[in-house]
């Protein structure tokens, strides 16, 4: 389900406290209204718990006034993490348990024997949650797709009745760039992009956001797993040379142009909607 797990192909890596810092400052000191209100997630294609200094990481966003969002997996909820985690007090936390038991999630994660012991971490999380008193808003996410379907609302049922989730969401199969094709196949058909004589773009990716890899890379879109688009460094620029920089450009040109060409958004589905999972 996820295309890290066997279509990425670049490398790997844990981002340096000065390249988040680089980042946060620039940021902040950009937009600093923006964000204490928006959320800023503080993953990308990697799971930010397995980060030796992730508490430190997020506090330090935090103390800048920056509203941290993660999406973690909950089988790193240890009991140290878990208690880092708690300390940190991000604002909102998207928490990923896909299937209904062992069988269903190793066949979307490719993780044997692991459901039951991350519901069951999970359920101490908020356990601890709840008698901390942290006010960390928890999301609670299932991919919808026909593996799933027949149990959806019995899973909702049961994470709705437990106090500390806020939210249960059946989320939508993402078919990421529409080239990771081991994870296409578990969609019920894949659905290609269509022309763009056709239908208008309407991705507004280029003009609101933009992602940073662990070594300093920028991408413009979250599903850039492989960093096939890849529009500077920011150890090397600044964020505003980055974002107004000709790499940007030429992708908002195309979008407006209605004539998307590039390989990394040519085959993408969600092109031509207006509601990007």
């Amino acid at each position: 389900m996820c295309a890290r797990t066997n279509n990425m192909t670049r490398a790997e890596g844990h981002m340096s406290f000065a390249t988040f810092k680089k980042a946060v400052d620039e940021f902040v000191a950009l937009n600093p209204g923006y964000a204490r209100s928006q959320e800023v997630w503080l993953h990308g294609f990697g799971e930010s718990l397995v980060h030796p200094e992730f508490a430190k990481f997020m506090r330090y966003a935090i103390d800048q006034g920056v509203n941290a969002g993660l999406s973690i997996n909950p089988l790193m909820l240890t009991r140290k993490v878990a208690s880092d985690l708690l300390d940190a007090g991000p604002g909102h936390l998207y928490v990923a348990l896909d299937g209904h038991d062992d069988a269903s999630f190793e066949k979307i994660r490719g993780v044997p024997n692991a459901y039951h012991k991350s519901k069951k971490r999970l359920l101490k999380f908020l356990a601890e949650k709840e008698r901390r008193g942290v006010r960390t808003k928890i999301t609670l996410s299932m991919i919808d797709f026909p593996g799933n379907r027949q149990s959806i609302e019995e899973v909702e049922d049961f994470w709705n009745a437990q106090p500390g989730i806020d939210h249960f969401v059946a989320k939508p199969f993402v078919s990421w760039d529409g080239k990771a094709q081991d994870v296409n196949q578990l969609a019920p058909r894949h659905v290609a992009a269509p022309e763009p004589a056709n239908r208008k773009v309407l991705c507004d990716f280029p003009w609101e956001k933009m992602t940073v890899s662990w070594d300093g890379d920028l991408v413009p879109c979250c599903f850039d797993y492989n960093k096939r688009y890849a529009l500077g460094n920011i150890n090397e620029q600044s964020l505003l040379e980055i974002w107004n920089g000709e790499k940007m450009h030429a992708l908002r040109r195309e979008m407006i142009a209605n004539k998307v060409t590039n390989p990394l958004c040519a085959g993408c589905e969600y092109l031509y909607q207006d509601v990007v999972p």
